[in-house]
């Protein structure tokens, strides 16, 4: 009898804590900023764009103007534990998810009474109500007075004309508004970043969490460390991060950066391992066009890093670099300068994996070739060869090869609140892609992860996970399709566009649950007046649209009900005929 009492207790538990988890996972759809239009050129924000704006930017603490996450101040005000680990028990997980809700409400009516009323009214309630000093509140909603004027300010259309008259453009930092406010006003000549300067202070400390995360995830996942893993880094996400990506490989290596006189950064030096705590990690890195181009001070420290870490005598089991270096030269008769190349990119003057066009153009039949190709424009070594003379970009297939058949994982970060992975093809045609890549060397799909530090709690994810948030944030939200279908033809482009970029991680990761499928026939094809809403604005993306729905299940894909997949095929033929003015 006390055994089934027990059995029942530990049932009950679970469904709580079932129960628990879809709420936070409701929660967290709720609070994801998401654009519910396109950006109108000359168009400043509207009202509630810019309370959503100033909600997140007042999430962040902003040391360079000494104000503090506005979330973090009414918690401590309210004494509760908004950030409490969700998955310690059911009682815990009940009372962390009241109190953030609690947070977010009372910051949600901060921010609308600040809009209303003005700083001191928003001052003034929230030390009422939630126990807030005044003169920490005063610091956020200073910084919030100047970003909310500047957002009323668009000056995009003042510096075209100047632009074309040939006349001087004020210029400005680039990145999102969340990330950096500084980017306000708009209308300015974007400039990038001293790339010796990279990776900043403050990236190399907000790396450290997120790899603590990532490798923890993994070990969690699969039991180990990862013995190797491939990063994708790219010119402009380092660029709005300050180099954010490259704090990261360093991380996984075990390495600091080192400063010169100028504050420049010159060289690495390797973090003791008793200080690390865990392995130092392989790192193969796949890095843009774009980036090669800015970086190339970069390329050298990531390579310095790499043989850094290669030549620090510790055992195998704490130090994976030196581990799989010596084994390649061990197994293959290589020189260490061959098995130690690392960071990769095109050859010179080249761009892109082109993986993206084989896959939107429907012209590759099996996996291998899409792992070729990437392969294949991406096996460029940058770095130092034995002799110290500069790799700018020489052909290093096998290299490439060698090194990505001991990856386990591969990894992007994700850096802007405005794109996700479905909202352009580049993130599958570089994380697909060499993901892709590893696959054929290995034999077997690696994991895949993508950072999330687009929220105070920033999380790692796999890319299932980022693209079930995606699909139901984005391409299945009625807020974001609707606002899309107010642009005409253009909107229904952009729907499409998501559609096919969805398609592109079955293609390159077999990453997309039939759901998501099933759920965007229903809404946009299998719905007669949405159907029609698209085909009058415009009949030639919805075709591409339905299109690519037959194509994820004509691939296998998509495991789909015969008879829906018959009724796509009959509004396909439709949509041909409307087109070619046959009906």
């Amino acid at each position: 009898m006390s055994e089934i009492r027990e059995q029942q207790r530990l049932t009950k538990d679970e469904r709580d804590r079932r129960v628990l988890e879809l709420c936070e996972q409701v929660s967290e759809i709720e609070r994801r900023l998401i654009p519910t239009g396109l950006h109108v050129f000359g168009r400043a924000a509207d009202a509630g764009e810019r309370a959503d704006l100033l909600r997140m930017v007042a999430s962040f603490d902003r040391p360079e103007t000494g104000a503090r996450a506005l979330p973090q101040l009414i918690e401590e005000g309210l004494n509760v534990n908004a950030s409490a680990p969700s998955h310690d028990g059911a009682r815990l997980s009940e009372k962390s998810l009241q109190a953030r809700e609690q947070v977010e409400a009372t910051t949600r009516e901060a921010i609308r009474r600040f809009l209303a009323g003005g700083s001191e009214a928003a001052c003034a309630w929230l030390e009422t109500t939630a126990r807030v000093p005044v003169a920490e509140s005063r610091r956020v909603f200073s910084l919030l007075e100047k970003i909310e004027e500047q957002l009323r300010d668009n000056r995009e259309l003042d510096a075209f004309a100047r632009a074309l008259r040939g006349e001087y453009i004020e210029p400005g930092p680039g990145a999102d508004i969340v990330q950096n406010p500084s980017i306000l006003p708009t209308g300015r000549n974007t400039h990038a970043v001293n790339p010796y300067g990279v990776p900043s202070d403050l990236a190399f400390a907000r790396a450290e969490r997120l790899v603590k995360l990532l490798l923890e995830r993994h070990r969690t996942e699969h039991g180990r460390y990862p013995s190797a893993m491939a990063l994708v880094l790219w010119g402009l996400d380092n660029i709005k991060t300050q180099g954010e990506g490259v704090a990261q490989a360093l991380w996984l290596l075990g390495v600091r950066p080192l400063r010169d006189g100028m504050n420049r950064v010159t060289d690495v030096e390797a973090i003791p391992l008793e200080l690390l705590g865990r392995p130092r990690i392989d790192v193969v890195m796949t890095v843009s066009g774009i980036f090669r181009d800015l970086f190339g001070a970069t390329m050298g420290l990531l390579d310095r890093a790499v043989q850094c870490v290669a030549a620090l005598d510790e055992p195998p089991e704490s130090n994976y670099v030196r581990r799989n270096i010596r084994a390649r030269m061990e197994a293959e008769a290589c020189p260490f300068a061959e098995a130690a190349l690392r960071v990769f990119s095109n050859a010179a003057g080249n761009y892109g994996t082109n993986v993206n066009f084989m896959v939107m153009d429907s012209q590759w039949e099996a996996d291998d070739t899409l792992a070729d190709l990437f392969v294949t424009r991406k096996c460029f070594a940058y770095g130092r060869d034995s002799e110290g003379r500069a790799l700018e970009g020489r052909e290093a297939r096998a290299a490439l090869n060698g090194a990505l058949a001991r990856v386990e994982a591969t990894y992007q970060n994700i850096d802007s609140f405005e794109i996700g992975i479905t909202d352009v093809d580049h993130y599958f045609e570089y994380l697909g892609g060499v993901s892709k890549a590893v696959e054929k060397q290995t034999d077997s799909r690696p994991a895949i992860y993508l950072s999330d530090a687009l929220s105070r709690d920033a999380k790692v994810r796999s890319v299932e996970e980022t693209i079930r948030l995606e699909t139901r944030t984005k391409t299945l939200n009625p807020k974001w399709y609707e606002g899309m279908l107010k642009h005409g033809f253009r909107g229904v482009a952009e729907i499409e566009s998501h559609v096919a970029n969805t398609f592109g991680w079955s293609a390159t990761a077999d990453a997309v649950d039939d759901w998501v499928y099933t759920e965007v026939a229903e809404t946009f094809v299998l719905d007669e007046q949405m159907l029609e809403r698209l085909r009058e604005l415009n009949p030639h993306s919805a075709r591409s649209l339905v299109a690519r729905l037959l194509e994820a299940e004509g691939r296998g894909f998509w495991q789909a009900e015969a008879d829906m997949i018959e009724r796509l095929r009959d509004i396909f033929t439709g949509l041909e005929d409307r087109i070619e003015g046959v009906a």
